[in-house]
């Protein structure tokens, strides 16, 4: 897993330059009723969960944890390599309200800084989601989201320890609310219609939060303050609280290439890591860069 180690760092390096090399062509077109469509907007009507620790994103990050994990030490590298990308989007004549068709993927990757940089877990996550934006106020979404958990081989190794089979696939609804131009209010609740522990596992669970991005005004009008409070919540581990918050500053470039969030992030609640998440709990501080490319 050193090599995924490298590989992910690899991805983190190169991504900005490859989205400024690559400068979008005009993929807009109106019909003759109004109606625009556009493949690869340059922005995404739903917005991201900038506190989540799921969200699909290419982060780098260094961790120190307070965990009940066995056998692992207080330090972790934390590196995601993924994105929310929209595919298109219809806006209606009136340019009020906007349709979307959104994918996601990402790789979760947990490396222990205290035994050579084993790896204790990762879990891989897709989905596709129908976004409906009214009057850039109310934001909703509906989608199909997969979560397969797994550990690490060195951990597996030196421990012993079997896989529980912690796999989710859950149909979820999002709702958005924008209070004005820095503030969004965010609720989802999703059903699992498949697990992979039927012994263990349950199916509802429910995050929300809320978000602050303030207006570009540093830096060459290149950079604002962020921050964002999440919180998740599992019927199978008792509705028992998860926690994270995350601030700093959000750079954002020109619109052919990735913007950048560097941050300090906290959580507190059941494990990260799906397969240790019917199991443990954990806090932890992180900091870290992301990158995102809307």
């Amino acid at each position: 897993m050193r090599y995924a180690l490298l590989f992910c760092c690899f991805l983190m390096l190169c991504s900005p330059a490859i989205a400024e090399d690559a400068l979008p062509a005009d993929s807009s077109f109106e019909t003759r009723r109004g109606w625009v469509f556009e493949f690869d907007p340059a922005d995404q009507p739903y917005p991201d969960y900038v506190a989540d620790p799921r969200r699909p994103r290419m982060s780098l990050g260094f961790a120190l944890f307070d965990t009940d994990i066995p056998d692992t030490s207080s330090g972790r590298a934390v590196l995601d390599a993924g994105t929310r990308y929209t595919l298109f989007k219809i806006t209606d004549p009136k340019g009020i309200n906007d349709f979307a068709l959104d994918i996601e993927g990402c790789l979760f990757t947990q490396f222990d800084t205290g035994n050579q940089l084993d790896n204790v877990g990762w879990d891989g996550l897709y989905g596709l989601f129908l976004v409906y934006d009214w009057r850039d106020t109310i934001t909703v979404r509906y989608g199909y989201r997969h979560l397969s958990a797994h550990l690490g081989d060195e951990y597996i190794e030196s421990t012993g320890r079997k896989r529980v089979g912690y796999t989710r696939e859950d149909f979820a609804f999002g709702l958005c609310y924008q209070v004005n131009n820095d503030v969004q209010f965010y609720i989802e609740p999703s059903y699992a219609f498949h697990i992979g522990n039927n012994a263990r596992q349950e199916r509802w669970a429910v995050e929300g939060g809320f978000q602050y991005q303030g207006p570009h005004d540093m830096w060459n009008n290149s950079t604002a303050y962020y921050a964002g409070i999440h919180f998740r919540s599992f019927q199978e581990t008792g509705w028992n609280l998860g926690t994270s918050v995350q601030g700093g500053f959000y750079i954002k470039r020109s619109a052919s290439s990735s913007n950048c969030r560097i941050g300090v992030e906290a959580y507190t609640g059941r494990a990260i890591l799906g397969e240790f998440a019917l199991d443990y709990d954990e806090s932890y501080v992180l900091f870290g860069v992301m990158f995102d490319f809307y």
